[in-house]
């Protein structure tokens, strides 16, 4: 009787992906409302959300309690949580608390949050090489 036994690991080809991998089909669900922003603050970094960061933010989303905002005040914007705190709306950093009242512009919903790895000297000089 023989037994078919296998020693050693598969033909990694055998596994072969043949094609392209699309980001977009797979991370953005409505590209005419979707936009890619970089984090320029630690601001939310106790939900893992660093300076360096990328967001994906869909305007098209509306604003819920426990999600993370991008406003318009001041002509600039902001990012944080929207909570809800004693009744009123705020959007909610990891120092402050900002109201959300008339003079605040919800500007989007980020969806998707992209977060570089560490890659060593050689891997940042790469990195900066392909942002240009």
């Amino acid at each position: 009787m023989a037994v078919e036994t296998t020693a050693s690991f598969p033909n990694p080809a055998q596994d072969y992906f043949e094609g392209q991998i699309s980001l977009d089909r797979h991370l953005v669900r409505r590209p005419t409302s979707t936009f890619v922003l970089r984090v320029s603050s630690d601001a939310l970094a106790s939900m893992g959300i660093r300076a360096g960061d990328e967001l994906l933010v869909d305007r098209a989303l509306s604003p819920a309690p426990g999600r993370v905002l991008v406003v318009l005040l001041d002509d600039e914007r902001r990012l944080g949580r929207f909570d809800v705190v004693d009744g009123v709306a705020v959007l909610a950093t990891d120092h402050e608390q900002i109201p959300l009242t008339s003079d605040v512009e919800p500007w989007g919903v980020a969806t998707v949050l992209l977060h570089h790895l560490p890659l060593g000297p050689a891997g940042e000089r790469e990195r900066r090489n392909i942002a240009r």
